[in-house]
């Protein structure tokens, strides 16, 4: 086997266990302190504020969605990755950029390292049914375990909210 076909059947085992990982639904862990910023025990959502125009930065726009202690979720895997947000209610009608951002130290560092997806919606406040259970797949490589994700949202007004639960995987690679 040569390189080439060993790399492609890495990928294809990859691909594999990605699609037949078991799967954990998150909502926000009652105590934002520490490193465990998500729960599987709670039906309440994280929130994510919007700055005027940008992503918010005030303290505590950011939604913190996974710390350091909240992977692995399930014994014995060494990666995960979010498979969708889905939003359970907005502030207004206005498009929301969504960003997921990962990585070991802070925030603003793995932003500046370029680790982070983004992904552009217009939600329907008149019917909270259209908005309720969207579901928003925004892509990540596989990370290890201990890696920590954040969500921010940007909107044309100033705190815009956004509330969500997170779905995620886990495997081994």
């Amino acid at each position: 086997m040569n390189n080439f076909d060993s790399k492609i059947l890495q990928e294809v085992e990859t691909i594999e266990q990605h699609f037949h990982a078991k799967s954990r639904v998150f909502g926000i862990s009652s105590d934002q302190s520490g490193n465990n910023w998500a729960t599987e025990n709670r039906l309440t959502p994280f929130t994510v504020i919007s700055g005027n125009g940008d992503f918010g930065t005030d303290e505590n726009d950011e939604a913190k969605v996974f710390g350091t202690d909240d992977t692995p979720f399930i014994p014995g895997q060494t990666h995960f990755d979010p498979g969708t947000l889905t939003v359970s209610n907005v502030s207004n009608d206005d498009m929301y950029i969504i960003r997921i951002i990962w990585g070991t130290g802070t925030m603003a560092d793995a932003i500046s390292a370029g680790q982070y997806s983004a992904r552009i919606f217009k939600f329907d406040t008149t019917n909270p049914q259209l908005t309720a259970n969207e579901l928003i797949i925004i892509g990540t490589p596989a990370l290890r375990v201990g890696i920590k994700i954040w969500v921010q949202v940007k909107n044309t007004t100033d705190n815009a909210t956004l509330n969500f639960f997170i779905d995620a995987h886990g495997y081994t690679r």
